[in-house]
């Protein structure tokens, strides 16, 4: 039986990781497929644990109507723009130092040295990274983790997916996620000196506003016939996973995946 000071701790991770893996600015008329069947074939070699999956795709999305949603939109309704912005300022400065290190294990050293430079005037001319003045003088910011290095060092995706709480995953990008906690500086200091808080505060505040960033997508995917089809695609393409296939599983005149955008559609597949 889970202890009643273990919910928290379930509903944070919840709240921090379910929508991590869609956390991009996509456009809602980039994101539907018309027809996820013509990925049928492709689908069952990445997803063979698919009946599994389904099931808990059933609980995760009854868990984000019943609270993350709703939570969303209170987000959404409530906090005011600047604030978001700010907030999501700080977001990004945190996850800089992990950025840095994939930055250099993938032998990227001049996107390395922006990172650094980029963390180094957030956290003091910027006010712990409460704005971002790396950003005005040319030093844009580009995520990076240890997802897309195991990838770039050419291991396998492995087969989709679906966590209870946690959403969707791929076994390389769970690895990643279990690197991301034992690495990153915040984490670390938390757990050595058993501050739980504030990993559940970042967890949670971070699920919060990449939630709100997508409520428009997800809306629209969940009026289609199959939305666990939609979301999977949608996972696959945005964390690369495609790459994984020794040939396309996805037409290039369908989607066209490139480094820095989540995926494009042509509005009439042929």
């Amino acid at each position: 039986m889970i202890k009643i000071k273990k919910i928290p701790l379930f509903l944070t991770l919840f709240l921090g990781v379910i929508t991590m893996a869609f956390a991009k600015d996509t456009k809602k008329e980039e994101v539907v497929i018309e027809d996820p069947a013509l990925y049928e074939d492709q689908m069952l070699e990445l997803d063979p644990l698919e009946p599994l999956n389904r099931g808990i795709f059933v609980v995760n999305t009854f868990l984000d109507g019943l609270l993350i949603r709703p939570m969303a939109y209170a987000y959404e309704d409530l906090v005011a723009d600047v604030i978001k912005d700010r907030v999501s300022n700080v977001l990004s400065n945190l996850e800089a130092p992990i950025t840095f290190v994939n930055d250099l294990l993938q032998g990227e050293g001049t996107q390395a040295m922006n990172t650094f430079m980029r963390f180094v005037i957030n956290s003091t001319f910027g006010l712990l990274g409460i704005f971002d003045p790396a950003s005005e003088i040319g030093l844009d910011l580009k995520e990076n983790d240890f997802g897309t290095t195991f990838r770039r060092w050419g291991i396998g995706a492995g087969p989709y997916i679906i966590l209870p709480l946690l959403g969707p995953s791929s076994f390389r990008d769970l690895t990643g996620d279990v690197a991301l906690y034992f690495t990153d500086p915040y984490y670390v200091h938390a757990r050595i000196h058993k501050k739980r808080f504030l990993t559940y505060s970042r967890l949670g505040v971070k699920g919060l506003t990449a939630r709100h960033k997508l409520l428009d997508v997800t809306d629209e995917m969940d009026k289609t016939a199959d939305p666990y089809a939609q979301y999977r695609i949608l996972y696959m393409q945005n964390r690369k996973i495609i790459d994984a296939i020794e040939s396309s599983a996805v037409p290039d005149d369908i989607i066209a995946v490139s480094d820095d955008t989540a995926f494009e559609t042509n509005s009439s597949p042929n």
